[in-house]
């Protein structure tokens, strides 16, 4: 297993880990309902407190552009161990509704600095032919982590405050993963000063602003139905049976449609496989009353395939924002999409009670097909904001082309246009056009790496190594010449013996 593969699958088990805590309290809700006698209204605030907590962490994250900023590994492993000090405590000491709420909406936003931040170390791992696929692995482990109370809950015998504390148990083993064994890749960027006005930039251009429209129809149906299907699938309080075919539905099948779904990306497109998934997930949604009430097999099948559908535009989604934003704050617009998406479940997850009180709970779940109606415009619009698919390059290919038009397409970075004045550069007279090239470059504001500015810097070197020799001055000249003169500091007399001869120039 190469050295990139082994990182890839190490973000993915930290994602796994440290999301285990997000629904733990909404796995034990009935249990707490009973203890704690709690009204309909209070167990719909316990659950969508973490989501409240998420979006304010991740707005400050933003604010501050802490992704960019702070090293990933350490950032993601102080989230998830906060995240899991704070539902051990949940477990240990809490017996009332009024600290849980607080401690779940500091659960939320310490998650702020887990779920974002994972994914900018995973595209760290990647380029742009394999992102969506791998950022697919990356979303397939939070369904995972996110589904893993219900599988705990599933357990027979097992007290809330026992499936609480594992929860927490996922979260501290995920921090330590982090903080010990997690590095980023090489094509993390280097970190760019503070920009606290970029998150709203973000909104005011049409490609992230389509991106995030998407992203806001997908995520007012996904929570909800992980929250929900339960009580749907059972009337009311779901029991072990409820329990474990939400984790097969929305774990396990929600990682099948996160991996295939990015695949899928990487060879046919970003839009075909977002707009399929929203096209799928809304079907389910309408047709939900009258498939939930057949045969137990057809509506395992049904439940999966939901599951699936729900969330397998999740991380494409993800990719088209990485795509299309600045490529020094990816960090920055994860999180604020991250931010609004989640800002909205909360009221997905307040809805479906409400229309469950009036409709009952195998209709409440329509209520769902609003976000994949309103989100599939959006992502048919985002066509021609993204870029085009890398060429596949064919195994009988060869790798060196005899004409330009045969050169292979090569993923270059977008630079980040504003509204600044730049300074004139003199034009390169006598210098080959490549150097003119970077000039150009630079000129379109300084580079996070630098990279650009030394590559010129060896060109234009390279080049004056290259050109001819002068022809021979006149005897007048030489005449002159004979006389020793004194030649001036940093001139090109005084710095020519100390430029060494480089290899290939």
């Amino acid at each position: 297993m190469t050295a990139g593969r082994r990182a890839r699958a190490l973000v993915a088990l930290v994602q796994v880990l440290g999301l285990a805590v997000w629904f733990s309290a909404s796995a034990v809700l009935p249990e707490l309902r009973a203890e704690w006698d709690l009204s309909a209204t209070a167990g719909v605030w316990l659950t969508t407190s973490v989501q409240l907590g998420f979006a304010a962490g991740a707005v400050v994250s933003a604010v501050l552009t802490l992704a960019d900023r702070v090293p990933p590994q350490r950032l993601l492993a102080g989230g998830a161990a906060a995240a899991a000090s704070c539902t051990l405590l949940l477990a240990a000491v809490v017996d009332g509704p009024v600290a849980a709420l607080v401690l779940r909406t500091l659960t939320g936003v310490c998650l702020a600095l887990v779920y974002p931040v994972g994914m900018k170390i995973m595209t760290s791992w990647s380029d742009r032919s394999r992102r969506a696929g791998d950022l697919g692995v990356l979303v397939g482990a939070l369904t995972v982590g996110s589904a893993l109370p219900h599988l705990i809950g599933g357990l027979p015998g097992l007290p809330w405050r026992g499936v609480l504390a594992g929860a927490a148990l996922c979260g501290f083993v995920a921090a330590a993963l982090a903080r010990w064994c997690l590095r980023p890749g090489p094509a993390l960027a280097p970190a760019p000063p503070p920009d606290t006005g970029y998150a709203l930039r973000l909104l005011r251009e049409p490609g992230p602003r389509l991106v995030v429209l998407g992203y806001l129809g997908h995520m007012w149906e996904l929570y909800a139905l992980w929250t929900w299907l339960g009580a749907a699938l059972a009337g009311g309080d779901p029991g072990p049976s409820e329990h474990l075919l939400v984790f097969v539905a929305a774990g396990l099948g929600g990682a099948a449609g996160c991996v295939l779904g990015g695949r899928a990306a990487d060879r046919y497109g970003r839009v075909p496989v977002i707009a399929t998934s929203l096209l799928v997930s809304g079907v389910c949604c309408a047709v939900s009353p009258v498939v939930l009430g057949a045969a137990p097999l057809l509506v395992s099948a049904f439940c999966v395939l939901w599951g699936a559908a729900a969330v397998a535009d999740s991380a494409v989604l993800t990719t088209a924002t990485i795509e299309v934003a600045d490529p020094r704050y990816t960090g920055t617009a994860l999180t604020v999409q991250t931010a609004l998406g989640f800002l909205l479940t909360v009221a997905g997850i307040a809805t479906v009670p409400v229309a469950a009180a009036a409709v009952g709970w195998q209709t409440a779940l329509v209520v769902l097909a609003v976000g994949p109606a309103l989100g599939l415009p959006a992502a048919l619009a985002l066509r021609r904001y993204l870029p085009t698919l890398l060429p596949t390059p064919s195994p009988s290919a060869p790798l060196l082309s005899t004409s330009p038009a045969d050169a292979p397409t090569v993923e270059l970075p977008r630079i980040a246009m504003d509204d600044r004045p730049t300074a004139p550069l003199s034009r390169v007279v006598d210098g080959p056009p490549t150097v003119e090239l970077y000039r150009l470059r630079r000129a379109a504001g300084p580079a996070p790496s630098g990279f650009a500015d030394r590559l010129a810097r060896v060109l234009s070197d390279r080049s004056r190594a290259a050109a001819p020799p002068p022809t021979a001055p006149p005897a007048a000249a030489l005449s002159n010449a004979a006389t020793p003169t004194a030649a001036p500091p940093g001139s090109g007399a005084a710095a020519a013996p100390r430029r060494r001869a480089r290899p290939g120039g």
